[in-house]
């Protein structure tokens, strides 16, 4: 029952920010258009690929994004790079996927592990180790969507995608590539935030998604160690709490949930940080969560009316 209250919040959380971000910027076509050009970074590593697949390679990395299968909204073309990609995949054998994990390109790195997983799925934990140690990030385009993402987070949505809904907790290799998950230095809040989802952790990992939470400052974590350890991490679960009720880059909805979390801890000594909050939002008075919790923080009608 908690573990899906942890979801509940966390998906609110992402949801409500990517509404959020439809209304206040561009649409994604608009953006590629006028403000991105990933050609212009594209890497060229041509010299050990074989040669039938030399011309693939070079599209691939002349493009220089990983677009999966899904086209931007109204489309109905599959996007260039995944026909390279579907070339890939048809022409290359598992060995040679497999050596262009390591490519310099970015792009086609991602493409040759997810095509190999395509082709063998009893490569996933090999390929997703092999490709997390890739630094920097890789362009993404997922229809309407974009972003820069480390490069193992499209093998994780590869296996991730294959499951059903009853098998995210007991598949044998999901479970090792959410481990691997939590030591990723610049994973994604989303990618994090399933993979704490989708089961409670050993005393060893409880401890690495500690410094996820109060070294990395990650929400995911935060809201995981808070449904789960709360006793426990008490006094710096309210200090993170404390700095993001703080922080105006929040949405004001994002804040209630993280107000009403730092008011479950009973704590009269958040009672000044809890009204400087309170008297900024106008509309906090018509949560009530937050109403019903004011009174064991030490804080009565009088402190904010």
């Amino acid at each position: 029952m908690r573990l899906s209250g942890y979801c509940a919040v966390f998906f609110i959380l992402i949801l409500f920010s990517c509404n959020k971000k439809k209304a206040t910027q561009p649409v994604i076509s608009e953006l590629l258009i006028e403000n991105f050009d990933f050609t212009k970074d594209a890497v060229f590593d041509t010299l050990s690929v074989p040669q039938h697949l030399r011309k693939i390679v070079k599209d691939i990395s002349a493009l220089n994004i990983y677009e999966t299968a899904a086209g931007a909204k109204g489309s109905i073309e599959t996007p260039p790079n995944f026909k390279n990609f579907e070339k890939l995949r048809a022409e290359a054998s598992e060995h040679e996927l497999w050596a262009l994990i390591d490519n310099e390109n970015k792009a086609v790195a991602v493409y040759a592990a997810v095509g190999l997983l395509d082709k063998n799925n009893q490569y996933t934990v090999p390929v997703f180790q092999k490709i997390l140690t890739r630094k920097g990030t890789v362009a993404i385009k997922n229809g309407c969507i974009l972003s820069d993402d480390h490069p193992a987070e499209p093998v994780y949505w590869k296996h991730y995608y294959k499951l059903k809904p009853e098998e995210l907790r007991s598949d044998p290799d999901l479970k090792q590539l959410d481990s691997m998950i939590l030591f990723m230095p610049n994973s994604s809040e989303l990618i994090l935030g399933i993979a704490l989802r989708n089961r409670i952790y050993s005393e060893d990992l409880k401890k690495q998604i500690a410094r996820q939470a109060f070294e990395n400052h990650r929400r995911a974590a935060i809201l995981y160690l808070n449904t789960w350890y709360k006793k426990e991490y008490s006094a710096p679960l309210q200090k993170e709490l404390l700095e993001m009720i703080k922080n105006d880059s929040l949405y004001a909805d994002h804040k209630r949930t993280y107000v009403s979390m730092l008011l479950s801890f009973n704590n009269t000594e958040n009672k000044k940080a809890l009204l400087n909050y309170l008297k900024k939002d106008s509309l906090w008075k018509g949560d009530r969560q937050i109403m019903s919790q004011l009174e064991n923080n030490g804080i009565s009608s009088e402190d904010y009316d």
